[in-house]
């Protein structure tokens, strides 16, 4: 007799989240980006980065220059991304969630994930329409959350940027 055990939902196995972060080093006046692609198990599927220095020019102060800069570089990471992912989530910091909807603007469910705070759990909050229960995006994201693969994917795809741009002044942000 066969031993009974759970099985990954095949849209878990099959779908892929795209986490994607934008750092910006002042000092360098440079931004960093960075695209992790991974499945429902948190198992990476492909990973894409750039970056960008930004001028230092008085008709783009930093305020102007920095949402349209990050704007610009996650798009570069869509465009060279070999796989569609099935949601994309980005960190809260990376801007409001309406700069996100309007300047960022994905056509697939794309959330932004809140850390832990004040003992509440890490969690999606929807740029636009949550995945309806029939998507594959939507068992994905159930399955992410079960495994506690929310803010995690973000700290390792940090560490993916520091390995590629070594020489960025990394020690003072």
């Amino acid at each position: 007799m066969p031993v009974p055990y759970r099985k990954t939902p095949r849209a878990a196995e099959t779908g892929s989240a795209a986490f994607v972060d934008v750092v910006w080093l002042e000092p360098s006046r440079t931004l960093y980006a960075g695209m992790l692609l991974m499945d429902g198990k948190g198992q990476p599927l492909e990973f894409v980065h750039n970056s960008m220095e930004a001028p230092a020019d008085p008709l783009w102060p930093d305020d102007k220059l920095l949402p349209a800069a990050v704007a610009g570089l996650v798009h570069t990471l869509f465009d060279a991304c070999r796989r569609d992912p099935d949601l994309i989530a980005v960190p809260a910091g990376l801007g409001s969630p309406e700069y996100c909807r309007t300047e960022i603007a994905p056509a697939i469910p794309f959330a932004q994930v809140a850390a832990e705070q004040n003992g509440m759990p890490a969690e999606w909050n929807w740029i636009n329409a949550p995945p309806s229960p029939g998507m594959r995006a939507h068992q994905l994201a159930q399955e992410l959350t079960r495994r506690g693969f929310l803010v995690e994917p973000f700290d390792r795809l940090r560490s993916a940027l520091r390995i590629v741009y070594r020489d960025a002044p990394w020690h003072e942000t």
